[in-house]
């Protein structure tokens, strides 16, 4: 008699309703219902395949497949943990930092998975029975304790929200799936064909399906692309009308046309910081009037046409005639942190200007395959400026700023012209940088150049004695940008193997395998959920700190602490007062 055999689909139910429960653990970010359910059917559907798999795996393993001792085995596991209502096994306490402990506990789950899904077929009503209540006592388990430890407390309603949304995605793409397979199966009936033939009636139908849903995909995704993309290429109301000032491109004599900024473009330059401005929040008379060159993507067809235009626009504008120019390196839709800009203006009493060249029309996260080009845009760009400010000897100082995948083109692009000693620039401020950026694991783990996670550490380390670091990076220990990567899914962070994880962080968040993902990769949209004028120095929110960050990382060692207390509140009433202009739509 052949041995009784492992569900495969019941594993992979049992292994992905598993993950699911403890997806619901604390992550960086807060979430709302619906990211829920889409982190849960994510994990779901991980826990599935490798349930069903290890099922499949497993069954053909003479001293496994369909052994009893294994099954009950599985039975004990899961109601060892079933009986802990209370946090245990770490939960109560702050959350292991081992891989080892992790990986443990996900193939415990696992094997208990595969192992119950051969109960059915044991001839053991009582075995399955105290199955089911093993089963559902450790979920019950899981759910408490991850809600325990959740700094928000979800209620019944965010539960029953994000369990259907988890339901109806993991349904779409079994709809998906079924589809693909109903495909292969017409083919294969219609054909009549059987055996080897049969099989390759079957693969092609399934081929042809999953291209044609392809194309439907590709055709969608596209729509969606160009919409954002004429979003951000479109005219406001507010911003419509080129500006007077001969100081900023598209102004007066401007070698740019007005209408080739894109929307982030005009927005910059639109809203230079005037002389009044500096008189009243600074309570001296203006140096001299602020540059802000901004080259689109539309002003140029090539990298060396756009750079060379930005060249030509500081010439024309005055910018080498300043004490400093800062060479920015925008998001993905060309936006340069306004806060950061109108900062150096005060602080610089209007003696600098402001360069930045967009290289895209898409979000940051949709941008990916820009950086490449972004990067070797802004090593022209930095490469020229400073063969230009040499040639000058006027001792210019040239600063570097990057803010998300603008800190890591424009590190990208420094890495690229240095030469391993003095960077290119005079000084650099670095905000949010992702993981995994080049220049910064050299300067950070092989410099030594320290990160900040808030301006008091900032203010302590310069204060203690030490010189101002060749590159400023700030980092929110909290940040998902600069703290998630793919590899999270099998590979346990650094950051989290740490025993202070430092400010924001939940003592108790986990890395488990297949989950940590999911989690990591919402946490990623929601880094920054920001209200106008209400500064946040917490995620990827960095308002609250890049005033004092500009000061130090730029030396603007004139600024008493009433004019920094000043700027801060002018920086919250510009913000709001650009969100009123933003809200009144666009023509």
């Amino acid at each position: 008699m052949s041995p009784k055999k492992y569900s495969p689909p019941l594993a992979g139910l049992l292994t992905g309703l598993s993950m699911a429960t403890k997806s619901l653990e604390p992550s960086l970010m807060p979430r709302s219902a619906i990211d829920q359910g889409l982190i849960m059917a994510g994990s779901f559907a991980t826990g599935f395949v490798a349930g069903a798999a290890s099922a499949v795996a497993l069954d053909m393993v003479p001293p496994f497949g369909g052994t009893s001792a294994l099954r009950i085995a599985g039975v004990v596991a899961t109601g060892v943990r079933a009986t802990s209502f209370v946090q245990g096994f770490g939960q109560s306490q702050p959350a292991s930092t081992s891989p080892a402990t992790a990986w443990t506990e996900a193939g415990t789950d696992l094997m208990s998975g595969v192992a119950l899904s051969g109960v059915p077929d044991s001839n053991a009503p009582a075995l399955g029975a105290v199955s089911a209540i093993a089963v559902a006592a450790s979920m019950v388990h899981d759910v408490q304790a991850a809600l325990h430890v959740r700094d928000d407390q979800p209620g019944a309603k965010y539960l029953a929200t994000a369990t259907g949304v988890a339901v109806g995605a993991v349904a779409g793409v079994g709809a998906l799936a079924a589809l693909i397979h109903t495909s292969g199966y017409l083919a294969r009936k219609v054909t009549r064909t059987q055996g080897l033939l049969g099989t390759f009636m079957y693969a092609g139908g399934v081929v042809a399906s999953v291209g044609v849903l392809g194309i439907g995909a590709k055709v969608g995704v596209g729509s969606v692309l160009g919409s954002i993309k004429k979003g951000n290429q479109a005219v406001e109301l507010r911003y419509q009308d080129a500006p007077d000032g001969v100081n900023v491109t598209g102004g007066a004599y401007s070698l740019v046309p007005y209408d080739t900024l894109g929307l982030q473009g005009r927005r910059l330059v639109s809203v230079a910081t005037t002389a009044d401005d500096i008189e009243t929040v600074m309570g001296e008379s203006p140096r001299k009037d602020p540059v802000r060159v901004f080259i689109g993507v539309d002003s140029a067809e090539s990298i060396e046409e756009r750079v060379e235009l930005a060249i030509q626009e500081l010439r024309r504008t005055g910018g080498f005639d300043r004490s400093a120019i800062i060479a920015a390196s925008p998001a993905g839709t060309g936006y340069v942190n306004y806060i950061t800009v109108e900062a150096a203006e005060l602080m610089a009493r209007g003696d600098v200007a402001t360069v930045a060249i967009q290289y895209g029309r898409l979000p940051s996260m949709l941008s990916m395959n820009k950086v490449e080009e972004a990067s070797a845009l802004y090593a022209e760009l930095v490469a020229r400026l400073r063969a230009e400010i040499d040639t000058l000897d006027r001792g210019i100082q040239l600063y570097a700023y990057g803010e998300s995948l603008g800190a890591q083109t424009g590190q990208n692009g420094i890495e690229s012209i240095w030469n391993g000693t003095d960077l290119p620039v005079d000084g650099a401020l670095w905000v949010g940088t992702p993981s995994g950026t080049g220049l910064f694991d050299q300067l950070t783990t092989d410099a030594g150049v320290p990160i900040f996670d808030r301006p008091e550490q900032l203010i302590e380390y310069v204060d203690s004695g030490e010189s101002t670091p060749p590159a400023v990076y700030l980092n929110h220990d909290n940040d998902p940008v600069a703290s998630f990567t793919p590899s999270t899914f099998s590979t346990m962070p650094g950051w989290i193997r740490e025993e202070d994880r430092g400010r924001g962080v939940n003592p108790y968040q986990r890395w488990l395998p297949g989950v940590a993902f999911w989690q990591g990769l919402i946490d990623t949209k929601n880094a920054a959920t920001v209200v106008p004028g209400e500064f946040k120095s917490s995620g990827h929110d960095y308002r609250a700190d890049l005033a004092r960050f500009t000061r130090v990382a730029y030396g603007f060692d004139d600024v008493t602490a009433e004019q920094m207390q000043r700027i801060e509140q002018r920086l919250r009433s510009s913000e709001v007062e650009r969100a009123a202009n933003i809200a009144e739509g666009k023509g």
